[in-house]
């Protein structure tokens, strides 16, 4: 492996630890009204990445397409993604939307091979077969077992498509000539706007002005924000820039784990010798998914285009 591919490596397993924290940080934060957490940090991200508007304005003559797949890429992988994940929990367990998030990577891939022309190995289809194994036995461990509930269930597949749909809409942008970095900030300006929209739409400003927000709260919204979501997006959107969507897409079996961990650290949840075995299958998939085939035995991946995805 090389030594620049062992530092994306390590950059998107930082990214995914993040990713785990927040959804620690996100059920800290469920005194508050979901579309009101969603909307704050979202608007978080927003400031964090508007340097990055401003440092492409010569840049943003752009055509009509263009701005309809950046208003596409905030409604679905942002938008929509956000107000049905928060939506999809109050209805259904915890263990049915972690394994259905889960769906990502699979999800992800298969698309990618349809839609966009991704190769698809065995190598990188065992991983994800192995990773999501690994992420099956943490929500069943966790959870004890997987109940179907019905609209809670279908409302958290669709958000996952919707996450999926945002990925496959930027690397249509990318294709046509943005800038990623400049996609990462004005998608998320578009989210921003979709999102208080909806908010103000179901209260007044007042409501969510007049909610009582401590200063620790306000800390976790700011981490949330700005490290999980918009420094995360940004090194998510590079990995999958240099490695390609379904390899890189693999790395999110990693995050119900990490979720785990910092749920125990920080929440006091009990981990099981069973974890451990989920650990190592899940550390498998990611390595098997994400290792480069032999060059006599690869596909047209490389010359397929890549699929960057939102979280």
């Amino acid at each position: 492996m090389k030594s620049n591919e062992r530092l994306l490596y390590l950059m998107l397993a930082g990214v995914i630890t993040l990713w785990g924290l927040n959804v620690v940080m996100v059920k800290y934060l469920t005194v508050f009204p979901p579309i009101y957490v969603a909307v704050i940090r979202m608007s978080v991200a927003g400031i964090c990445l508007a340097p990055i508007v401003y440092m492409y304005r010569k840049s943003l003559r752009l055509g009509k397409i263009d701005w309809l797949l950046l208003a596409g890429v905030g409604a679905s992988s942002i938008a929509l993604h956000q107000i049905t994940l928060a939506t999809g929990v109050q209805y259904t367990t915890a263990g049915n939307a972690s394994l259905i998030l889960a769906l990502n990577p699979l999800a992800t891939a298969l698309l990618a091979m349809m839609l966009l022309g991704e190769g698809m190995s065995w190598r990188k289809g065992l991983g994800i077969g192995v990773g999501f194994a690994g992420v099956l036995i943490v929500v069943i461990s966790q959870h004890g077992t997987i109940h179907m509930n019905g609209w809670g269930d279908a409302i958290m597949f669709f958000s996952m498509l919707m996450y999926v749909t945002g990925g496959l809409l930027v690397r249509k942008l990318v294709v046509r000539g943005v800038p990623v970095l400049l996609i990462t900030a004005l998608s998320q300006m578009f989210g921003v706007i979709f999102l208080w929209g909806t908010a103000l739409s179901m209260n007044p400003l007042s409501f969510y002005t007049g909610l009582d927000v401590s200063t620790l709260q306000w800390g976790v919204i700011f981490v949330s924000g700005a490290l999980s979501t918009a420094l995360g997006t940004v090194g998510w959107n590079y990995g999958i820039r240099q490695l390609g969507a379904s390899r890189t897409a693999v790395f999110l079996n990693g995050m119900p784990m990490a979720s785990l961990l910092f749920a125990a650290l920080f929440l006091g949840e009990k981990l099981q010798l069973v974890h451990l075995l989920a650990l190592l299958m899940i550390v498998g998939g990611v390595y098997l998914g994400s290792r480069t085939l032999p060059k006599n035995v690869q596909t047209n991946t490389a010359a397929a285009p890549e699929v960057t995805t939102k979280a």
